[in-house]
């Protein structure tokens, strides 16, 4: 390539140094005098774009490689404009013209890059990014190598190069806010704080950064600050982003502000009449006010121009449910296994076919309660005739379940679902089980599980004589309504504990030092963090009366057994399994719904009980 001209190289530098002004000028001078100066039509091109002028640009730029079809940066800068054309298919032309002139152009190569991950096309971009990486290492061949990654599920090779990002640019907004996600979802919470922290304060209004720090503060229950950061990113993306919206509706929701999330909701379908995401964001809105009609109209209208919507399929299924409209409620529910969480099997799902010579793997779902729960199908679904039934649960409830049905394979499994599963035919998740068997309302039946006779007389000999019953006052906390559910503290219960004709037994797993104490100073027996695993647990529960519970796995187990029970329900957020009102439910006939009224305390519910 020849030399580049005085004039050239002038209207670079006054480029590079932003007199805008100063470099159009001697850009222009220098193509009076020389009229076939590819660079110089070139930089002008950049001048033109800068001023606004982007068909100038075009122009300009189409000029310079019309001279000279390798002028530096012209491919590029051609690429560029049609990136902000929204022509993706131009871009990727010009960036490709731009690397077969220079393979090693960062600039090509990063936008490149981005363009194929927007389209999907993981495994070229990250060739493009390890190729800019390469022949530049700076910070930003780092984040957008590490953002690809992030993508992909590669969550540690994402983290190392967001680090080595941040080692060279600490306050790189960016980069800050995705590994303060990656954190946040490897449970590292207290060092995601930071990070997301760090980044606002680099850029107080960033609007992801602040949804993700909301988010995480709302898994904290630390509902103030969470609010704040919300409203923040809401107000500073308030048509943009659904996720914004949704979130901030959610923390109403879930802090007993139901009317507000409705007026979110009726806002956000002004500007956006009909949207379905809107309208499920209002159907729950109504819902948690009592207004079920017109929560069910809401979710209605959604799915009539969203049909496949899961959200909305699942919230008016479990309306249907809670209102006994069975078989339409099962149907709806169906939708819940279209979510991320939901492994994706080589094998069809069972739908209600003969199972003759053909091998069924059945996958208890979701909570301990919830298996025990559908726990109660298996005896219906043994008769259908399977070469060999394989059922996988959570590793607690297996001596419960190995001793119910014995003539099922049983798996255990530890956390999430395992990678690989054993060989079969085909396979059904359990609470799909009354919809492929059509046993769409709850069987009749007192019990269906049994507690083993020798560890129910082993508890047995360890009570006080009398009538002894049993309290558990909190759930999972991992639960996304636990706050609702879980009582503070045992404390909440003291209005039962007036009655001294009865003693008191502490069911509660794994229960803290303050709640021990408490329980001591009180004359509550603390047999809950002797329960091992759920067979366990039953044997107690059979031994005893009657159990005071709110709405876990234990209230289900009692239920199970046909043992009396007394299960508190708040008056929000309240499952669907349990219905609408009144104090009886067709799941289990030995539980009594305490239903607390709204407004009411739990002491209040706990005083009015009579168990």
């Amino acid at each position: 390539m020849n030399p580049l001209s005085p004039d050239t190289l002038l209207a670079a530098r006054l480029l590079a140094e932003g007199e805008l002004a100063g470099a159009l000028r001697a850009a222009q001078d220098g193509l009076v005098a020389d009229p076939g100066n590819a660079p110089l039509w070139n930089l002008l091109g950049v001048c033109a774009a800068r001023l606004g002028q982007p068909a100038l640009a075009a122009q300009c730029w189409t000029q310079a490689l019309a001279l000279d079809p390798a002028t530096p940066d012209a491919h590029y800068n051609l690429g560029c404009l049609a990136m902000e054309r929204d022509d993706a298919a131009q871009a990727e032309a010009c960036y490709r013209a731009e690397l077969k002139r220079d393979a090693r152009h960062p600039s090509s190569l990063g936008n490149l890059g981005n363009l194929l991950q927007d389209a999907g096309r993981l495994d070229e971009a990250e060739a493009c990014f390890r190729r800019r990486l390469s022949s530049q290492p700076g910070a930003t061949a780092h984040y957008q190598l590490g953002r690809l990654l992030v993508e992909q599920g590669r969550s540690g090779e994402a983290e190392a190069h967001l680090r080595v990002c941040l080692d060279s640019q600490p306050d790189d907004v960016e980069a800050l806010q995705l590994l303060g996600r990656l954190l946040e979802e490897r449970g590292e919470a207290g060092e995601a704080e930071a990070m997301l922290r760090r980044a606002l304060e680099s850029a107080p209004g960033h609007v992801v950064a602040g949804n993700n720090l909301g988010l995480l503060l709302m898994a904290q229950r630390r509902w103030d600050e969470a609010e704040r950061h919300l409203r923040a990113a809401h107000a500073a993306a308030p048509g943009a982003a659904l996720a914004n919206l949704a979130n901030l509706a959610s923390l109403l929701l879930a802090t007993g502000r139901a009317a507000e999330a409705e007026a979110l909701a009726k806002q956000a379908l002004a500007a956006e009449p009909g949207r379905a995401d809107w309208l499920n964001l209002l159907g729950l809105a109504l819902r948690e006010q009592g207004r079920d009609d017109e929560a069910g109209q809401a979710w209605e209208q959604g799915l009539a121009s969203a049909p496949d919507h899961r959200r909305l399929r699942q919230n008016l299924g479990y309306l249907q449910l809670a209102r006994g409209d069975w078989a339409a409620g099962w149907a709806n529910h169906e939708a819940r296994l279209e979510a991320a969480a939901y492994p994706v099997l080589p094998s069809p799902r069972w739908q209600g076919e003969s199972l003759a010579g053909r091998r069924l793997l059945v996958l208890f779902e979701q909570g301990y309660g919830d298996a025990i729960q559908f726990s109660r199908y298996l005896a219906a679904l043994s008769a259908r005739g399977a070469t060999r039934v394989v059922a996988l649960c959570r590793r607690p409830l297996l001596p419960l379940f190995v001793r119910q049905w014995p003539q099922l394979e049983w798996l255990a499994m530890d956390g999430g679902y395992p990678a690989e599963f054993p060989p079969h035919d085909c396979h059904v998740f359990s609470m799909s089980l009354p919809s492929v068997l059509r046993a769409f309302e709850p069987p009749a039946g007192e019990s269906y599980l049994q507690a083993d006779p020798a560890l129910r007389q082993a508890w047995r000999a360890r009570l006080p004589a009398g009538r002894n019953i049993g309290l558990v006052w909190r759930g999972r906390a991992e639960h996304p309504f636990d706050h609702c559910r879980s009582l503070p503290g045992p404390e909440a219960l003291r209005p039962l504990l007036a009655d001294h004709g009865v003693n008191w037994i502490s069911l509660q797993p794994e229960p803290d030092e303050a709640e021990r104490t408490w329980l001591a100073e009180n004359g509550v027996a603390e047999l809950g963090s002797g329960l091992i695993d759920f067979a366990a647990s039953a044997a107690l529960l059979a031994a005893l009366d009657c159990l005071v519970a709110v709405d876990t796995a234990m209230a289900h187990l009692a239920g199970a057994l046909g043992v009396p029970c007394h299960l508190l329900l708040s008056a929000d957020q309240v499952d669907w399994r349990w219905g609408l009102a009144g104090a009886a439910t067709p799941w289990y006939r030995s539980l009594t719904l305490e239903r607390r009224r709204r407004g009411e305390s739990w002491e209040a519910l706990a005083g009015r009980m009579t168990v």
